[in-house]
Order: C-alpha cells, then structure tokens, then sequence
C-alpha cells in the first residue's frame, strides 16, 4: 500500500519523532495531519511542514476523551475519511528507580500514553471498521517486549500494557479489513533523551554511562520515521510488529563506536541531566520523627 494521497493523522507530532513520522509521509506524498497539544505548537509546526507538501494542524489533547472523538470527526468532514492513524503521542517524564519514583508520574503517563492511546483507537477504530480498511499504528518504545527497563521502568512498563492492548485489538478485530501495526523505532535522539530529569541518588548512578549508551544505541528520528513509512507500505498481513532495533544493533553500535575511538571521528551527544530528589511519601516519618 502506497501512502501517496492517503490521509495519515499523527498525534504527538508537533516535535520529536512525531514531527519526523510526520515529514517522512509528506516526502512519500500523504496528506498528514499534525496534532499538539497547543495552538501555537500546532502553528509553528505547520509553518516550517506546509512547504513539503499537503499538510493540515489541529489542537489534541489524547487524555481528552472528547477532543479526540472531535478531531475524528473534523478530519472525516475535511477530508473525507482517515486511512491511517498514527498513535504517537506519550513521553517518559523521569529516570531513576522504580521505587524512588513518584507514582504521580505514572499515573500521568499512563493517561497520555495508554489511556490517550485507547481513546484515539477507539474513535478511529469505529471509522475504519465501518469501511472496513484502513490502518491503525501504534508506537512501542522500551519495555514493549518485556524486557528490564531500567532506567525508564514506568516509561517502559506503560509501554508493555501498549503492546498487550495492540496484540489483543489485533486479535478481536482480525478479518475485518483493518489493519494494525505495532512499530518500535528504537532509541531516538529527541529532547526525551537529550534532557531527561534524573530521579534520586540510585538513579543518578544508572545515568554514570549516558553519554555512551547515546553513542552506540540512539539513532536519527527521521531515519526511523522513513522505516515506518516503509513498514506500512509494505505490510501485507492485517497484524504486523516491526523493530527498528535488532538483536545485534547493540553489538554493531559498540564495533562502530570503537572504530570512531580508533580513528578519533566520533564524539558523543550533548545531552543535559537535570536532577531531583527521590519520592518520599508524606506518610512516612522523616529521620528527625520520633
């Protein structure tokens, strides 16, 4: 399935890898439509996109039921129809331990990215179904595999209840035209990861290596974006799950590095950590307590 002349809607995609996924369908001839949650992102956004190609821009809060339904609406009226919707929108807001974390955090994250991504499923969903095509993509990110992922546990434990949620939608909808996608782009060089905030002592300790681990493993957002373009225009099967990141692209990241350390070529990203203190819950006694 070609992209060109389809109607794509990205949500997250006034920056980072969302503005790429957004760039990258306009290259290949899509009509996009990006969605922040200000007006002013929305507009800056579109005011850099509009000369590469059929670009529209609205305002989405993913954690507002109602605004979602509302954009759906919008776009259908617009343009017609939506042919592929791209659930982007989430972030991880801090680094550290699991239980040094404030579970303020995970609640906030849970409600951007999986509840926002479950309100936008189901509005697109009862849109595509109904047509019987089109196709719903779903961002993974660390932790979608199960695998450890310190030290963003709750980014990637928010990650893994995505995945769960795109393999069982997958399966209830299977043989009704629509397709699903589950895309994980790998470690991308975004604000997320160029200036995270570092929770506690133990996570500043885990942060010791940063720098090295952006050298071998993070890649180009826009690099990443051409992939999932590529990914949606070949998929055949009406449930797929693409990984940028393979098993060996460690391995190959820690040979490359050692070339550029060999031949002095390489340098590590800039990146700035801002640190706080660990979460300490009120019902607990300070030291001084008795």
């Amino acid at each position: 399935m070609s992209v060109k002349d389809k109607v794509v809607v990205v949500t997250g995609s006034t920056r980072g890898y969302g503005y790429a996924i957004a760039e990258s369908m306009l290259a290949a001839g899509a009509t996009v439509i990006v969605t922040g949650r200000s007006q002013q992102a929305v507009a800056s956004a579109l005011a850099d996109l509009q000369p590469k190609g059929r670009v529209s821009g609205l305002v989405l809060d993913v954690r507002e039921e109602e605004q979602v339904y509302k954009l759906v609406d919008d776009v259908i009226r617009e343009f017609g129809r939506i042919d592929i919707w791209i659930n982007n929108a989430g972030y991880s807001n801090a680094a550290g331990v699991m239980l040094d974390m404030n579970p303020q955090d995970a609640l906030d994250m849970f409600m951007s990215n999986d509840l926002g991504l479950l309100y936008c499923s189901q509005a697109v969903m009862r849109h595509m179904l109904l047509r019987k095509q089109g196709m719903l993509v779903n961002i993974y990110g660390q932790g979608s595999f199960l695998n450890p992922s310190s030290p963003t546990g709750l980014y990637g434990a928010s990650k893994a209840w995505l995945t769960s949620f795109t393999r069982t939608l997958a399966k209830e909808v299977n043989g009704s035209g629509v397709q699903i996608l589950g895309f994980s782009p790998g470690m991308l060089m975004t604000d997320m990861i160029t200036s995270p905030t570092v929770i506690g002592e133990r996570g500043k300790a885990t942060m010791k290596n940063y720098g090295f681990v952006l050298r071998f493993l993070v890649t180009s957002p826009r690099s990443s974006a051409d992939k999932l373009v590529n990914a949606v225009e070949n998929q055949r099967k009406e449930f797929a799950e693409v990984r940028v990141m393979k098993p060996w692209t460690p391995l190959l990241g820690l040979l490359r590095v050692g070339w550029e350390n060999l031949t002095k070529t390489g340098k590590t990203p800039e990146f700035e950590l801002h640190y706080q203190e660990a979460y300490q819950p009120i019902f607990i006694k300070g030291k001084n307590n008795k």
